[in-house]
Order: structure tokens, then sequence, then C-alpha cells
């Protein structure tokens, strides 16, 4: 079994990267000394505790506070505001899809019809081909959205 290697995020790019190496192998970037926004101070609770009263005292609180309850309904309905955010993803590509379609087969029809008519003959013995040649554009259309 082998040893994982340990390994720290770049700063700048946020790669992996070994954690003796000094300079990041994707963007250059100096990795002797951290930057300082990335290391924080050690937690102080009597500074914070100190913060939290003055500012009580000053600004005084216009909201009632929130129990437990409250709190836990609102983390659980963000996620359901994501899922709706996705849901409506489908109905403009789907709106999109059929424009272009239908924009194409109107083309088709101007550019190569004889007489106001357009006739299609496809061979149905090759419908195989067909499939083929649909499946990976399905495949990596539905992977992109």
């Amino acid at each position: 079994m082998k040893a994982k290697k340990r390994q720290k995020l770049c700063y700048h790019c946020e790669g992996d990267v070994d954690l003796e190496v000094i300079v990041c192998p994707f963007c250059a970037a100096d990795l002797r000394v951290e930057k300082p926004e990335v290391q924080r101070p050690a937690y102080n609770p009597g500074t914070h505790l100190k913060n939290v009263s003055t500012q009580a005292s000053l600004y005084p609180s216009s909201q009632p506070s929130k129990n437990k309850e409250e709190a836990i309904a609102e983390g659980v309905q963000e996620p359901l505001e994501e899922t709706e955010e996705e849901k409506t993803l489908w109905a403009p590509m789907i709106f999109l899809t059929l424009g272009f379609q239908l924009f194409l087969l109107g083309l088709l029809m101007l550019f190569f019809s004889h007489g106001g008519i357009l006739m299609f003959k496809w061979d149905a013995r090759f419908w195989f081909f067909y499939i083929l040649a649909a499946f990976p554009l399905v495949v990596f259309g539905y992977k992109k959205l």
C-alpha cells in the first residue's frame, strides 16, 4: 500500500502541489510564504466576546433573534431554491433546441425545394448509422448541461 503524498493548495491557482514545492508548477507562484489573508489568526474567544458586547451596546438589534428551528428551516430551503434554478434550465434549453431545429428546417425548405416541394428519401436499412451518430451527441450534450 502506498502512502499518500502530503499536498497543499496553491493560494494563487488553487492547484494541488506537494508540501516541499517552493514554486507552484501550474502558475509559478512563490509558495515559501503563504499570503496574509490565507493565514488565519488563532481563535481568541475573549476578544470575540468583547467585540460582540461592544457592538451589541452600540447597535441595538432591530430584528428579533431567530430560534434554531427557523435557522434550520432556512437552511433546508436553500437547496430547494437551487434545484428550482436547475429545473428552470430545461425549459429554455428545449425551446432553444426546437427553435434551431425549426430554423434549420426552414432553411432546408428555402434552399433545397423544387417547385415548392421538399422531399426527403432516406434508406431505412441504415437506421443504425443514425443511432450511432446521435448517441455521442446526446451524451456530450447531456454532460455539458
